[in-house]
């Protein structure tokens, strides 16, 4: 009995690892000829492909060896482009420059199977070479059918060239999802009057390579290079992208072919390698030509920082890369260059005038504080003191104002404000009209009396804030004195900015 138990536990053990995705093992050539074969393709052993899909034959028995996917010989293998290069049969008539034809190869027939292939549509065109020549592809089940036609005389003809001028030649593009075809070729006239100038019409499948006078001048014009994708499977992305998708390594993403269904892995940013075993980390520090950085590099995962040598400046705000200070050079570029105020004690990390407290790689963004607006009166409805109209511009570097993270508010109980671009390209603001027993700014966050809010338009790079009295203050007594406007972000408290002495400035998220 514990026989037969154990021998279910291994069929059971050998089913789960044949239909689980398997890694190659040590043992597994990656060469076939000239051709370097990388996973998830293999070659020899089933078990060093992915699936049966990506099991390919190497004809050992030619010299040099051939790699073939099913009758088609495959010269390049790519996994970043997802793509793979092959040879397939065109279509060609000869004639005996009497209209006579004396040689012919017509109606080739390609089909890629089962496998999750197409022909590129991208990167193949229908070519068709000739002076009398109509070229045609379809489909074998008829479902399409489309070519292009070839007319000309000995003395325009342009095939000295190397890509299809239009005359002695004509192309056209392939339809999308395409994985069988037939190529077709007629003669309009069957060469008559044609003499022996241009005795041979071709019908090609070829990929972006594909020269014509090379071509011409070749002897072997049997069979032409084509651009096929391929897919890790015809079916979608999971909706969670931190879940594990079949096919792909670590630190990998899932992405969608752009020709029929189907998706495929490529590497998360910063990590590198083939994503269909694994992708590592990438050290960005040992490649200071492509990861610029004239200060302290230090690899993260996925990542990298830059800072500067003496490391923390301002009120213990770090710079990281691309962002730089001190040196020029510690920076990306003039737009990321900041100005650390030594003169300031904390120090402060300036950008043209705005004071800076935080700098996200994550998320793209810097909080920063600018002035507020306000006024105040002494209860007989007389200002008693006001700044008015602060106007904030973030000049000509690549930043904005957060809309999603920034609100205009408006604190007090007779109060308009609003804000807007300095050269009158909008106005937006809200009203907030209380009594004393009606306001409620003991909360932290707005409750819409004594205080409103209202979003910010997106690209806003520049604003002008504007505070108004409805009523002059007048029967306010001494309740709520002053009114402010204030552009904000989401951690502002009204409360605690109530109960602060310092009330001229506020944090925004840039």
């Amino acid at each position: 009995m514990w026989m037969l138990w154990l021998m279910l536990l291994l069929l059971s053990s050998l089913a789960a690892a044949s239909s689980s995705n398997v890694k190659p093992g040590s043992g597994c050539q990656e060469k076939c000829g000239h051709v370097t074969v990388p996973y998830p393709f293999g070659i020899d052993n089933s078990m060093c492909a992915m699936n049966k899909n990506f099991f390919l034959n190497c004809s050992r028995g030619d010299s040099p060896p051939k790699l073939m996917i099913g009758d088609l010989e495959v010269f390049n293998l790519s996994i970043e482009n997802g793509s793979m290069i092959a040879s397939i049969s065109t279509a060609h008539r000869c004639y005996d420059g009497l209209g006579n034809r004396n040689s012919d190869y017509n109606d080739p027939y390609v089909k890629l199977g089962n496998r999750p292939l197409r022909f590129s549509d991208t990167r193949n065109k229908l070519t068709a070479i000739g002076c009398d020549t109509s070229a045609y592809m379809g489909d074998p089940n008829g479902s399409f059918w489309t070519g292009c036609i070839s007319m000309c005389t000995n003395e325009s003809a342009k095939l000295n060239e190397s890509s299809c001028s239009g005359i002695g030649c004509c192309q056209t593009p392939l339809p999308k999802s395409l994985k069988s075809l037939n190529l077709t070729l007629r003669s309009v006239y069957d060469h008559e009057d044609m003499g022996k100038f241009m005795p041979c019409d071709y019908a090609i499948l070829a990929d972006e390579t594909f020269n014509i006078a090379e071509f011409q001048a070749s002897e072997d014009k049997s069979s032409s290079n084509v651009t096929i994708e391929w897919v890790v499977r015809e079916k979608k992305c999971p909706d969670d992208p931190n879940s594990k998708v079949y096919g792909c390594g670590d630190y990998t993403t899932c992405y969608y072919s752009e020709n029929g269904q189907g998706y495929r892995c490529k590497c998360k940013p910063g990590f590198q390698g083939n994503p269909y075993l694994g992708c590592v980390d990438i050290d960005e520090c040992l490649d200071k030509e492509k990861y610029h950085c004239e200060g302290k590099c230090k690899n993260t995962i996925g990542s990298y920082t830059c800072d500067c040598p003496i490391g923390m400046y301002g009120d213990d705000v770090t710079v990281p890369y691309p962002f730089g200070i001190d040196d020029h050079m510690c920076a990306m570029n003039k737009n990321f260059f900041l100005n650390c105020s030594r003169r300031d004690s904390p120090l402060k990390l300036m950008i043209g005038e705005l004071e800076v407290f935080n700098l996200s790689i994550e998320i793209g963004s810097m909080i920063a504080s600018i002035f507020t607006s306000r006024r105040c009166y002494d209860g007989l409805g007389k200002r008693s003191s006001h700044f008015n109209n602060p106007s904030v511009s973030l000049g000509s570097r690549p930043l904005r104002f957060s809309d999603t993270r920034n609100k205009l508010t408006a604190i007090g109980c007779d109060t308009l404000a609003y804000m807007g671009d300095p050269d009158g390209s909008f106005w937006s603001g809200c009203i907030s009209i209380c009594t004393n027993e009606s306001a409620k700014l003991n909360e932290s966050s707005c409750s819409g009396i004594g205080c409103c809010q209202t979003p910010l338009p997106k690209s806003l790079k520049s604003l002008e804030l504007t505070l108004r009295s409805v009523h002059n203050h007048e029967d306010m007594g001494e309740f709520m004195p002053c009114d402010y406007a204030l552009l904000a972000d989401e951690t502002f408290n009204i409360a605690e900015f109530r109960a602060s002495d310092d009330k001229s400035s506020s944090n925004v998220t840039i």
